[in-house]
């Protein structure tokens, strides 16, 4: 595979220059403070990956993400954009950008790396880690309260099985915990797949819209300490 070309863009320089240092083992780093400068950079080397924060000075991360994504030279990009920790909005307009990953500031160096390599080491981005659990969720959808089966969480979505049909890319609110009463979780979410079904149930894959960075946090501990090692999981 080609070398994974970097493109960072922050109005902050603190940022910029941490970031660079952070992400120049996993390729060439290019630095840009707007989005008009990141776009100019992406004419002149088109990037494999771009990270970049949602509050722009000149634009919005929706926006940027969407013309990153669809302009016909730069070869579609990975996207992670860095939303803010107390706005689940961000998160959600991250999402429903096409972003690849959203996500939220501050950033830990070992997480932003782990991102972009899962995003750019192999042909097709790998999935989060997933921990397997049976537990009850609501879903209240179409102004109705739904009761179904979560089978798996990370902290980017879950899969459930459903004793309905969901449309593709339908947005849903959820609320379930994980065996903890201390940890309910009431994120909403939006349809990425389904599977119909069995026993009267579909299995459907479902990614998270709002959503705060405390909750992310707490799922990715829990999925930490209960990530089946011994057996692979599906992306």
């Amino acid at each position: 595979m080609p070398a994974t070309r970097i493109l960072l863009v922050d109005d902050v320089p603190m940022f910029r220059d941490l970031g660079s240092v952070f992400l120049s083992r996993s390729g060439p780093v290019d630095l840009a403070d707007s989005a008009s400068a990141a776009f100019q950079c992406a004419d002149e080397r088109k990037p494999t990956i771009v990270i970049a924060d949602m509050h722009l000075p000149d634009m919005g991360g929706f926006e940027f993400c969407r013309r990153m994504k669809t302009h016909p030279g730069w070869g579609n990009p990975r996207v992670i954009l860095l939303a803010r920790p107390d706005s689940p909005d961000d998160h959600a307009d991250g999402v429903r950008a096409g972003a690849d990953e959203v996500l939220f500031k501050p950033l830990e160096r070992d997480a932003l790396i782990a991102s972009v390599r899962r995003l750019t080491d192999f042909p097709t981005p790998r999935g989060l880690p997933r921990a397997l659990i049976e537990r009850p969720i609501e879903i209240t959808a179409r102004g109705r309260r739904i009761s179904g089966i979560l089978r798996n969480v990370s902290r980017g979505g879950i899969f459930v099985d459903a004793p309905i049909h969901f449309n593709r890319s339908e947005e849903v609110s959820l609320r379930f915990d994980l065996g903890d009463q201390d940890l309910t979780v009431s994120p909403t979410a939006q349809v990425v797949w389904t599977d119909r079904a069995r026993n009267g149930f579909d299995r459907v894959g479902m990614r998270f819209l709002k959503i705060d960075a405390r909750t992310v946090n707490r799922l990715e501990h829990y999925v930490s300490d209960h990530y089946p090692r011994n057996r692979s999981v599906p992306a």
